[in-house]
């Protein structure tokens, strides 16, 4: 079976200083195209009561072409996705009104928030480590793998550290390998432990923010202590930034080989479907979640699973830490870490016990669908007896 799927390869760029000069006031020419763009949208929508189009904003370049002169060293789609950038940023603000949301207007850009243009089409060439932009130049590029696909948009943008990279866009033809119903593994996510699974295994949290607080803290200090506008003052800056990007690096690096362990070694992941949104609302616990990286660890695991033929179901892990694989309640707050069962004699970490319990509920949804004897195959830490028989006695 063989499906269409959207990639992205990303490379760092190596610009020289001509180039990077060139990639500076291209970004600032789309910067000051954009803020022209929502200024005129502005006042068309609180005089006239409406909309303005895409079309009608690429009219309206060249009025602004002949204000800013380094607009025409922009390739000319370039500047067409500045206005179809805008126009999405309205139709999502329309949106989130529609739906009674926050509504956010959307806002002008300054400098430091617009680090990014996209090439749609063409105005690019890569070849021999070499990328060819248009009106910009050549870049050398590690392109540190190959290419498959179609390559559909580049965007380049430059990140907080002053480094640029190269994002190509793609379409590409993916076969989806079947492994078949083998083993498969329940896990849930925490803050103590990252995830405890089925199999009674605990991965340990690693917590990168937490761990580079104190370094955080004294760079924070002593940028606080810095004259404004003075250039001690950007040093400072410069060593914060770096520091964020390293927890943000170690921590997709973490997340990426914990997804790739489990796709590797089972067909089927049984996961908790998890509103995020709200957890984080819970300002004792939500540094610790967005330290844990649970949506990001869920998205990587789901395409790395697709690709490989594997399964990722999300159940509904309401009251999973107050039950029993043997259908009686065990009532426990959070501070008590083992689950004890009366009824069956169960002695078993907490969170292993809703791995148990969120892999049960997963079968139980597949069973109309799936061999019996593949779903045998998958066992659980509690007894010998496999998941299907428990889950069968229970319904």
């Amino acid at each position: 079976m063989k499906k269409l799927v959207t990639r992205t390869y990303k490379f760092r760029i190596f610009p020289s200083r001509t180039v990077t000069k060139k990639l500076e006031r291209a970004l600032d020419a789309c910067k000051f195209l954009y803020n022209s763009e929502l200024e005129y949208e502005q006042c068309v929508f609180f005089s006239e009561k409406r909309f303005v189009g895409r079309d009608e904003l690429n009219l309206l370049v060249p009025d602004w072409k002949s204000i800013n002169l380094d607009l025409e060293n922009v390739h000319s789609q370039v500047l067409q996705n500045v206005s179809d950038r805008l126009v999405k940023s309205f139709k999502n603000f329309f949106g989130r009104v529609e739906r009674g949301e926050k509504a956010g207007f959307p806002r002008f850009k300054s400098k430091n928030r617009y680090d990014s243009f996209t090439f749609p089409q063409t105005g690019f060439k890569l070849k021999d480590s070499r990328l060819k932009l248009s009106k910009i130049g050549m870049v050398n590029i590690k392109q540190h793998r190959k290419i498959e696909g179609g390559v559909k948009t580049l965007t380049i943008n430059k990140n907080s550290t002053g480094k640029w990279f190269a994002n190509f866009s793609v379409v590409k033809e993916i076969e989806i390998r079947q492994k078949g119903f083998g083993e498969c593994v329940g896990i849930d996510v925490g803050i103590k432990s990252f995830y405890a699974d089925s199999k009674g295994n605990k991965v340990v949290n690693p917590r990168w923010l937490r761990k580079s607080e104190e370094k955080l803290k004294f760079l924070q200090r002593q940028h606080s202590k810095k004259m404004k506008g003075g250039k001690n003052r950007k040093k400072s800056k410069f060593k914060i930034t770096k520091l964020h990007e390293k927890v943000v690096n170690q921590r997709n690096d973490f997340l990426h080989k914990e997804a790739r362990k489990l796709v590797n070694n089972y067909s089927l992941v049984a996961v908790e479907k998890l509103s995020i949104k709200n957890m984080i609302k819970n300002s004792y616990l939500a540094k610790s979640i967005n330290d844990a990286g649970w949506r990001r660890f869920l998205q990587f695991l789901s395409y790395k699973a697709e690709e490989a033929g594997g399964l990722i179901v999300e159940v509904d892990a309401r009251g999973t830490s107050q039950r029993c694989i043997c259908g009686s309640i065990v009532r426990k707050s959070l501070a008590i870490r083992t689950h004890k069962c009366e009824e069956c004699g169960r002695v078993l970490d907490r969170d292993v016990m809703s791995a148990i319990l969120i892999k049960a509920s997963a079968l139980k949804e597949l069973k109309n669908t799936v061999g019996t004897a593949g779903i045998n195959a998958c066992r659980d830490v509690s007894s010998g007896t496999s998941m299907k028989q428990e889950c069968t006695s229970n319904t």
